[in-house]
């Protein structure tokens, strides 16, 4: 941890010019048994808004919908980035990616055909503005689980322009297009004029904010950092992708802690 600290000194030496970037699930938060069951503690929670205050730009990087993001945060003053970079909340007004918008409302109707499709097991089907997830975690066999959930959206991928994405015990259908985190996260820092940034994550979908800060960094843009949140549950990539590693939720409140100082 020491290196990690000694690395971000210049983050703390000139806030107004840095950006802090973080996952929600799993770096904020503890891993939850359902979607719905997910918070974050109040400590945690005014951490992030003596952060909001005193950096350039603070920014929730999730899967979730982005103002499910911020019903589980709960503060205003941040930039939530939803459904993996498809749109997006700054200054009270929600954006989507212009592209998306031909996906708006499938995923109703997805939502129902899979909750019926895969009717008996013990899963949570959460519908989203722009897809739909299905979790698996508190399922019995989750090998089963898993197999069954990739037979039942093939369907789907062949029928929409969709595609699937998996995550720890949960695999999603969101719509085919060139968006993730990491793009969503480097428009972020440009557009803001960043001249550092650090991000946070502990799930396959932010190796690509990874590798996005790595480029930024290899092209001279900006200065950036990528910090793994490790678990029993995480891919090798995860952690190889990454520039340091944490060890869990409570080491990512320390360091926030003491980058909100």
């Amino acid at each position: 941890m020491i290196d990690i600290y000694d690395l971000l000194e210049p983050q703390i030496a000139n806030p107004r010019k840095t950006g802090i970037f973080s996952d929600l699930d799993g770096t904020l938060s503890e891993i939850a048994p359902t979607p719905d069951d997910a918070i974050i503690t109040d400590e945690m929670r005014s951490i992030i808004k003596r952060l909001a205050g005193k950096y350039a730009v603070v920014s929730i990087v999730s899967g979730r919908d982005s103002n499910e993001a911020k019903k589980v945060v709960g503060l205003d003053d941040i930039i939530y980035i939803g459904n993996h970079g498809l749109e997006w909340l700054d200054d009270g007004k929600q954006f989507y990616v212009p592209e998306a918008f031909d996906f708006y409302g499938l995923a109703s109707n997805l939502a129902v055909e899979l909750t019926a499709i895969l009717d008996g097991f013990d899963l949570v089907v959460e519908k989203k503005k722009l897809g739909v997830a299905i979790h698996y975690r508190q399922a019995q066999d989750k090998k089963l689980a898993k197999i069954s959930i990739k037979q039942s959206i093939k369907p789907f991928l062949e029928k929409y322009p969709l595609k699937s994405l998996e995550g720890r015990y949960v695999i999603e259908l969101k719509p085919d297009l060139n968006v993730n985190k990491g793009k969503a996260v480097t428009v972020v820092a440009l557009r803001k004029g960043l001249e550092r940034a650090l991000y946070l994550g502990d799930d396959m979908t932010d190796v690509d904010a990874f590798r996005a800060f790595k480029a930024l960094r290899n092209e001279g843009r900006v200065e950036t950092v990528s910090i793994a949140v490790a678990s029993d549950e995480a891919e090798p990539s995860i952690i190889g992708e990454a520039d340091y590693v944490v060890q869990n939720v409570g080491e990512v409140q320390d360091l926030l802690n003491w980058l909100a100082k």
